[in-house]
């Protein structure tokens, strides 16, 4: 069973996504339209991000906010609530 927050899954899953794809949080942050800090403190679970700020994430990515939610771990943390 995991301990940790709805922020750390998905500010893992933001890093975890973007070093896959070889981007730096600079590069992911101006294709994204977010701010390079901003993007930093999500992938730190210092800011929690908006369902509009992931959806500018998965544009960044290339790829649905269906693809960024199809993970194993979240998946654990709903069937917990």
């Amino acid at each position: 069973m995991s301990n940790k927050t709805f922020d750390e899954i998905i500010a893992e899953r933001i890093k975890e996504l973007r070093t896959k794809n070889n981007l730096t949080i600079e590069q992911l942050a101006y294709q994204s339209g977010i701010s390079k800090g901003g993007l930093s403190e999500i992938e730190r679970s210092k800011k929690e991000p908006r369902a509009y700020t992931i959806l500018k994430i998965c544009a960044g990515l290339g790829i649905t906010m269906k693809e960024f939610f199809d993970f194993k771990e979240i998946d654990n943390f709903v069937n917990l609530l």
